[in-house]
């Protein structure tokens, strides 16, 4: 008999349905927090040409010509 659990494959199938479940829900999680938080390391040369600049590493001249650059 079946009892219920999983697939017919008694308390192993019980343990991969939850396995399952387990991951979908961390998948699910992960995309509405972010997307797996890809935009976030997202290195672009404009990127960090602007973080540069915020953090007061290069001018603004040098700035608008790399930015320029850049663009070209």
């Amino acid at each position: 008999m079946m009892m219920g659990y999983g697939f017919g494959f008694g308390i192993f199938g019980l343990v991969i349905n939850f396995l399952l479940i387990l991951g979908v829900v961390y998948w699910v999680i992960k995309w509405v927090r972010g997307g797996g938080e890809s935009h976030i390391n997202d290195n672009t040369p404009e990127r960090i040409l602007n973080e540069r600049f915020a953090r007061g590493e290069i001018t603004e001249e040098e700035y608008l010509r790399m930015k320029r650059i850049l663009r070209d």
